[in-house]
Order: structure tokens, then sequence, then C-alpha cells
């Protein structure tokens, strides 16, 4: 009986079902269907996308896995996932974008403009009101997250010190923020900062008098003409209809806090769109240009890419997974292999 067993259990995994791939099938693209799949193996994810594009012609676009927890609808190539810090370059982008508008600069000092009072005591560091757009964009504002925390991960706690009877909303976190000290001169050096994206999703509400998706929409996806890009939700009751499931519980992390640094949904094809307009440092792409940009996001739940070859190539890739242990290097090997993919197609 036990070596019966024994036999079972070896034999099963070469039994398991592969997963689904939806989409036009080119067979020179055979090595990104094969990247994409044995990533999803590696991080052990249910769901992905990837999109191709080049000079702004779509190439390529497939759906891999199964969007719903119980495996029974495949992912389809237009089907929308969170992009995590993806989200970045949008931002970016529209507060570019209202730069060339004449309606604040890169020397503008954020809080300043903002004129945001804390809800409580007085500002904790006066050096935040000398933070500029420019320091902004460039993480350099003076927050190091190593050295204290990450708020945009805090929304309960905030909630809690701030006494809100509601769910903490972004403006809530730049509030409390202001009663926190910085931990380096603003200017002085660069450290990733997803607050800092936080203040710029409202100084783009201050100067553009709209909600923040709203400044997106009208800046960058609507003159582009994307459609399947979109502000994405904790509440699973609350989500679109063509967005994926991902194996994270809603009250894991507020989603909806994260708008501007890490908030949006996308479909890989429509993530190509906004690839071929605008380079991912958020300046407008010339007919033509040619430029190097990688760009990651990561949530647990969600890894995604954004890739500007200096070939013409655009590559969008999007999973509903992430092994949080070892995402690093995992990045490094999507980074690799999606690239080495690449470069067989184009043989």
């Amino acid at each position: 009986m036990t070596t019966f067993l024994a036999l079972i259990l070896f034999i099963a995994p070469t039994h398991a079902q592969a997963p689904p791939v939806t989409g036009k099938k080119v067979p020179p693209y055979e090595p990104v269907d094969q990247a994409i799949l044995d990533f999803m193996n590696r991080i052990g994810c249910s769901a992905a996308t990837v999109a191709i594009s080049k000079d702004g012609q779509l190439l390529y676009s497939q759906g891999y896995g199964w969007s719903d927890k119980a495996k029974t609808k495949p992912v389809q190539p237009d089907a929308l996932l969170r992009i995590a810090s993806v989200t970045k370059p949008f931002t970016s982008t529209a507060i570019r974008n209202a730069i060339r508008a004449d309606l604040l600069t890169l020397d503008t000092k954020a809080f300043e403009l903002l004129a945001i009072k804390p809800p409580v005591g007085k500002i904790a560091d006066p050096r935040i009101n000398t933070i500029t757009i420019r320091q902004l964009l460039n993480h350099r504002g003076g927050w190091d997250r190593d050295k204290s925390f990450d708020p945009m991960f805090r929304n309960k706690q905030i909630e809690k010190e701030l006494g809100l009877r509601y769910p903490c909303k972004p403006m809530n976190v730049v509030e409390y923020m202001l009663t926190k000290p910085l931990q380096f001169d603003p200017g002085e050096k660069s450290v990733y900062s997803n607050f800092g994206y936080c203040v710029l999703g409202r100084v783009l509400e201050k100067v553009m008098k709209k909600p923040y998706f709203d400044c997106i929409e009208e800046s960058v996806l609507k003159p582009l003409g994307i459609k399947d890009i979109k502000l994405g939700h904790s509440a699973s009751n609350r989500r679109d209809p063509h967005e994926v499931w991902y194996p994270v519980s809603d009250e894991a992390f507020s989603l909806d806090i994260m708008d501007a640094h890490g908030g949006l949904i996308a479909s890989a094809p429509a993530l190509c769109q906004f690839l071929n307009g605008y380079w991912i440092n958020g300046e407008p792409r010339k007919k033509g240009q040619r430029g190097e940009w990688f760009f990651m996001g990561s949530l647990s739940g969600t890894t995604s890419l954004a890739r500007q070859r200096g070939d013409g190539y655009n590559i969008a890739v999007l999973l509903n997974g992430r092994r949080d242990k070892t995402n690093a290097e995992d990045n490094d090997v999507l980074k690799q292999s999606i690239d080495k993919a690449v470069d067989k197609v184009k043989k």
C-alpha cells in the first residue's frame, strides 16, 4: 500500500492541467508565451496577460490562466489587472502635462500649494514646506520608509490616530504625515517613496480642480484613446467585472488610498497604448523615437512590467501573483526572460 501511494503522488503532477491561453496565436511569438508560462509557474500565479507593440501598432496580445478563483473562466487578452507602481508613470505624465499647461512648475512648493493643516497639533517638520514638485517626481522629498515606515500601508492606524469615522482617504494620509518628521533634507538624496506620489496626486487635484482619476483621464487617457485603464479598489464588490481575482484578502491593504502611486488597473494592450504615447518618465514620445525604459510594479498578489526597448518594442506584462520574500529576484528573472523572448521573436 505504501508503494502504491508513493507512485500516485509521483505521477499526479504530470497530469496537472496546463493554463489556458487565449488570443490569436502567432507562431513567431511562442518564446513569449513560454516565458510568461514559465514565470507564472515560478511564482505560482493563476492569471497573466501580455501585450507587445511597436510604432503604434499592437503586434501581440494574449491571456493566460484563469480570471476567477474557481478556475472556470480563462483570462482574456484584454482582462484588467492591478498595475501597482506602474501607476506612477501616469501620475508623472499628468504632472508634466500640468507644467506644460502652466498650472505649476517643477519648482512649485507642493505643500505651500496644497495649504493643508494637520488635524491635530502643528506641522512636525518645517522642512516639509520646502519640498518641490521636482523633488517629489524624483523621490527626493525627504521620506525614507526603511528608517521609518510607508504610510500607504497604515490605513487602519491612520483611521485610529485621526479618529476617522470613515475609511481612510489619500488626503487623510497627507494630513497624518504632516505630523511626522522627515528622515533627510529634501533634495539631499533619492529614496523611493510611494507617499511622495500620493502627494503628487493631491497636487493634480488642486490645480485641475477634480478627483485624481478624472485628472488622469482628461490629461493622459482620453487624448490617447485609452479606455481600459481605471481606478482599482480593494473591495471585491467594487471591482470592475473584467478584472481578475487576486489571492489576497480585501483587507490586506487599501488600494483605494494608493490611487496616485499604485491604484490603477489596466489591460496590457492599454498599457502599450500609453507606452506608445509617452516615455515612462512622463515626457511625450515623438514618432520614431527610441529609448530604453523599464518599470516594475509590485504588491501582494500583483506583479507588473512596463518595458520600452531601444529597438522600438513596447512590452506590458501583468500577473495576479507575487512571491513576497523573493519578489526582487523574481522581477529580475521576468525582465531578462521577456527580453530574451522578444529577441528570439526578432530573429
